[in-house]
């Protein structure tokens, strides 16, 4: 590759050069002698990168599907990282089996071990690295079969025996979905003694956070918060010894929390655990742009309000007086006084006013009774009905029998997050959709790494030399990757090319939230070998089973 301008992700100015390529690895860095060269590509113009490493998606079964899963690779990701959330495609029992059944086919699910999975990874051939955790909640389920009780010592040693045998077989580290169903129930010591297994490793500790109105387990004791979770991932890490604590897509909500210097809060408490040291890194969604979901699930009733059915619920809308009650409760009650679990992002939006933020769709295919008001805010559309935010939204779901779609900006203190050094940019996807398909898609997994590029452009807040180094040499660093992450003689060729200036994100709600791959990425190349190639999906598979050193 001649004449680019190189970013080798190791935070220095940009420079001139070109890069020669030889047996999967980078050869040279200089000035190439192109007479020797199978092929040359002139990148003038176009940056030249390590490629992007994905900390936090969910691909794990994906490449099933599509091998190239090229909503990701078309980013320029040329490494993902599976297992998060708490969720792992290993080790899988059969009542597991049955469920992964349903995404794939069955002759796919030929493994129950970590080891297992990633022979599978390697018959099948894959266009991306892929390294992967072990879930917290896989191993829970596993072993307790779905008893939300405190593990026994047996149980508790046989989850400790699972982690084990996962780490041995490659698994990077452990991830735990403290927000849902299983990781709510599980205590804080709990976690801990399974973090401790990895800490014998050397492994990482990835969490997704408890949310704001779950209880953090033998850690706050009482109702939860932002703050008081990174206090516990922060503890888990503390006492269990694992090389870094990895928080998965970090949001303080401080926006709408209540609390206009939480954003800072959190930022302190992380850093002061960094200079107690403690490895404490974060990774941030940088799209605008989070799921669609279906009235009424991750809204802004939660599902005691459910209990006895949607068209109940209607019922109570149409109803004055008790639209009036259910309005007070939704603006006045804490979220857990009103039953919730996890996420009531687009509640708490209404309540701050920012009804900017909350999109509402027709189903898929389909058309509200007035097409004026599909794909837009709230607040436009109370604006157009002359009332407030929550009868705006009531109006709606009475017009339409409940049939709304319903999503959210993503959070605003991303600005200030994303600028952080210890922050990292990630997809939380691993769609296979393809342009044209019908269905939605949570834009992010098309589009967080090139949302993260305009990002830098039109925010200016952080160099374009600090996000490469966000998005290749940092989380390279996290997953213990030695050979990938910066453009060096010697290292694997990971490369991505892009026209900085003309990155464009496609999937967004603008566009009804459909599969759309981004502009301005025209190659990626894996191990040496063209995945992308001037914009074409070359049809290699190339792509390695990166494995934790212990395997």
């Amino acid at each position: 590759m001649k004449n680019g301008r190189v970013i080798d992700g190791a935070g220095t100015p940009w420079f001139r050069a070109d890069i020669g390529v030889n047996d999967g690895r980078i050869s040279k860095i200089g000035r190439v002698d192109e007479r020797n060269a199978v092929r040359v590509i002139d990148v003038d113009g176009l940056v030249v990168s390590p490629g992007f490493i994905d900390l936090h998606n969910h691909s794990d079964t994906s490449m099933f599907v599509d091998p190239w899963i090229e909503s990701k690779i078309r980013q320029g990701i040329t490494t993902d990282v599976n297992g998060n959330c708490g969720g792992s495609p290993a080790p899988l029992s059969e009542r597991a089996k049955a469920r992964t059944a349903r995404r794939m086919s069955e002759e796919d699910i030929d493994w129950s071990t970590m080891a297992g999975y990633f022979d599978r990874l390697e018959r099948h051939g894959i266009a991306q690295n892929m390294a992967t955790l072990v879930g917290h909640g896989t191993v829970r389920d596993y072993v307790m079969y779905g008893n939300h009780s405190a593990p026994t010592p047996e149980q508790l040693d046989a989850m400790k025996d699972l982690v084990r045998e996962a780490l041995q077989d490659g698994a990077i580290g452990l991830s735990t979905g403290l927000a849902y169903s299983p990781g709510t129930y599980a205590h804080t010591d709990e976690v801990v003694e399974l973090a401790k297994v990895v800490g014998e490793y050397g492994g990482i500790y990835a969490t997704h956070l408890r949310d704001f109105s779950s209880k953090v387990l033998g850690w706050s004791g009482e109702e939860g918060s932002v703050y008081q979770a990174v206090a516990e991932a922060i503890e888990i890490g503390r006492r269990s010894g694992v090389r870094v604590v990895q928080i998965s897509h970090l949001s303080s909500n401080a926006p709408y929390s209540g609390d206009p210097d939480l954003d800072q809060k959190v930022r302190d408490l992380i850093y002061a655990a960094r200079e107690e040291g403690i490895d404490v890194l974060v990774d941030i969604l940088p799209s605008d742009w989070g799921s669609v979901a279906r009235w009424p699930g991750r809204s802004v009733f939660s599902p005691a309000y459910l209990d006895d059915g949607r068209e109940n619920l209607l019922e109570r809308l149409r109803d004055p007086l008790q639209r009036a009650a259910l309005k007070e409760e939704l603006l006045t009650k804490s979220p857990a006084e009103m039953g919730f679990e996890n996420t009531t992002t687009r509640l708490l939006l209404i309540r701050a006013g920012k009804g900017d933020g909350v999109w509402l769709f027709p189903p898929v295919g389909g058309h509200f009774t007035n097409p004026a008001y599909e794909r837009r805010t709230l607040d436009v559309i109370a604006e157009m009905k002359g009332v407030d935010l929550l009868d705006a939204l009531f109006d709606i779901l009475i017009e339409e029998n409940g049939e709304v779609h319903i999503a959210n900006k993503l959070m605003e203190d991303r600005n200030s997050q994303l600028t952080w050094p210890i922050a990292m940019p990630s997809t939380d996807g691993g769609s296979t959709a393809k342009p044209g398909d019908t269905g939605r898609v949570r834009p992010s997994a098309y589009s967080g790494f090139s949302d993260a590029l305009v990002w830098v452009r039109e925010k200016q807040l952080v160099t374009l030399e600090d996000m490469i180094g966000k998005m290749t040499s940092l989380p390279a660093h996290v997953l213990g990757l030695r050979d990938r992450g910066l453009l060096k003689e010697g290292l694997q060729a990971d490369i991505t090319v892009f026209d900085f200036e003309n990155v464009r994100s496609l999937s967004t709600y603008e566009n009804d939230a459909r599969p759309a791959y981004p502009e301005g990425i025209p190659y990626v190349i894996v191990n040496g070998v063209p995945v992308i190639d001037d914009n074409q999906l070359t049809g290699a598979l190339p792509g390695a089973v990166l494995k934790h050193s212990s395997a």
